[in-house]
């Protein structure tokens, strides 16, 4: 593991260097830097802090988030990625590799998740176009629903083939939601305001992120793998079911609205 570390720690730290080489945007360039703008200096112009940055970026997403169809996409999304870093990338190794359960080696994880990637890169393309003929949003609603069945179906399976369909099954359900919630949002604002709806979409998915990995990995360690994993599906499926549910009563009142 140490060598397989230093490995891809290794490439991560030649491309860097390759990137800082060979791209005009990472290269410095004599009389271009903060000072400079269009090659004239910049008089009286402060310098932005990173706290400046955030709260004009704040301000921006505030407007975004009345829009209640905006602010239910970001919900699913936040919630896809607390289940998918608690049980993909917490628990779902130690799960694959606990003596008592499926025993896998190193070498064997590591196929399944190149299998999981395989099936997201041979499925990108047929599922844009699927996406393209119903719709985004039924797109994302069996997406997330794939992949909280997926994560519960994994707990109960007791053989190494019907824990590779339920893989398959997630792999299929995290193609669906690759593109499809950033393509919805983009739709649902202006043009003005797409680059901060996704900037919105993204940091509130690294948020779920972050509370995934941590909360389920301390549920695991208060109940069980299992259990926590269950949770983890039980969860999206409840975040999915509050979703289409919402998205239906806003439809309900639009048509209501429409007839007066």
């Amino acid at each position: 593991l140490k060598a397989t570390f230093s490995l891809v720690g290794g490439a991560f730290l030649a491309n860097s260097v390759l990137n800082g080489v060979f791209l005009s945007e990472t290269q410095s360039r004599a009389g271009v830097g903060s000072r400079f703008v269009d090659g004239r200096e910049a008089e009286g112009k402060e310098k932005e802090t990173v706290g400046d940055a955030f709260r004009s970026a704040i301000g921006q997403w505030k407007p975004l988030l009345k829009n209640p169809k905006v602010r239910n996409a970001i919900i699913l999304n936040s919630c896809y990625w607390i289940s998918l870093s608690g049980s993909q990338m917490t628990l779902l190794p130690l799960l694959l590799t606990a003596p008592e359960g499926f025993a896998m080696t190193a070498a064997s994880l590591g196929k399944v998740y190149a299998g999981m990637s395989a099936v997201q890169v041979v499925g990108s393309q047929p599922l844009a176009l699927l996406t393209d003929k119903i719709g985004k949003r039924p797109v994302i609603v069996a997406g997330s629903a794939l992949v909280g069945g997926s994560i519960l179906a994994l707990t109960q399976c007791t053989t190494l083939e019907t824990a590779a369909a339920a893989l398959g099954m997630w792999a299929v359900g995290g193609v669906f939601l690759s593109t499809a919630p950033i393509a919805y949002v983009s739709d649902l604002v202006e043009e003005g305001e797409r680059a901060q709806a996704i900037a919105l979409l993204r940091t509130m998915g690294d948020v779920g992120l972050l509370l995934g990995a941590t909360c389920t990995g301390a549920l695991a360690d208060l109940s069980s793998i299992e259990g926590a994993m269950g949770f983890s599906g039980g969860f999206l499926l409840t975040a999915t079911t509050w979703y289409v549910a919402r998205e239906g009563f806003l439809a309900k009142i639009s048509a209501a609205s429409k007839l007066k």
